[in-house]
């Protein structure tokens, strides 16, 4: 197989970096602070917002399976990828990107650093977390400072019927390059997200799935540091 230039790492892995540290963040605060007991009536977007902010402090690790459908505006067919997401807050997350084989993966990230494993390249590419997450309601979010209602306009996707995946509609007050807006898919009976999509002002669009979801699992202590290999070259850049 041909070996990925660097040039190309650096000009590729950072926004696929964002958008999945984007799909991980959203998880993160929807899957855990939606707690296992549902609505009895109909209530409104901002309502089950409100109960998220309730909660939020109170998350903590998951693992869950993703299945991601990626299409770019420049080309053709889109991308499909799955795999495991391990999350744990504040901002530690681990993607293995496991489907294709050809296309395995690995993204980690440390609280500090995010690091783009590539086993096929031999080479993994290693960002400042503050750079990868540059929006500033990114940062919030990984920080533990989001508030939903304040940095999004919150509304339903289809209207709200019992028994039915609720899909709320999320748009930026302030308009950010990395998200346009994103529509989550929630189950009715559980409240863990089934889904999620967003487009950004490149006219990129993304749907993760999401199934076989565990909460307050227990991870090795180091489960979120990335060991490189013997052998395979650590590139440390910027993005600009």
């Amino acid at each position: 197989m041909k070996r990925m230039s660097k040039n190309n790492a650096l000009s590729c892995y950072p926004v696929h970096c964002r958008s999945i540290l984007w799909a991980a963040m959203i998880l993160l605060v929807w899957g855990f602070c939606l707690g296992p007991a549902g609505p009895a009536v109909a209530v409104s977007p901002e309502e089950i917002i409100t109960q998220v902010q309730k909660k939020y402090d109170a998350t903590g690790m998951f693992k869950t399976r993703f299945r991601q459908e990626s299409q770019l505006k420049t080309a053709g067919a889109p991308d499909t990828a799955e795999g495991w997401l391990f999350f744990k807050k504040p901002s530690r997350m681990r993607w293995q990107y496991q489907y294709p084989p050809e296309q395995k993966k690995e993204v980690i990230a440390d609280g500090r650093e995010v690091s783009i494993y590539i086993p096929q390249d031999r080479m993994v590419m290693v960002y400042p977390l503050n750079q990868v997450l540059r929006s500033d309601l990114v940062m919030r979010f990984f920080s533990g400072m989001g508030r939903l209602q304040t940095d999004f306009t919150v509304t339903w996707d289809r209207p709200y019927q019992i028994h039915e995946p609720i899909r709320i509609r999320l748009k930026p007050v302030k308009p950010q390059p990395e998200l346009k807006h994103l529509i989550l898919t929630i189950d009715p009976e559980t409240f863990l997200v089934q889904a999620l999509e967003f487009s950004n002002a490149y006219g990129d669009h993304t749907r993760m799935s999401f199934t076989q979801t565990q909460l307050d699992i227990k991870l090795a202590p180091g489960f979120f540091t990335f060991i490189p290999p013997p052998g395979v070259e650590i590139v440390r850049d910027k993005i600009y």
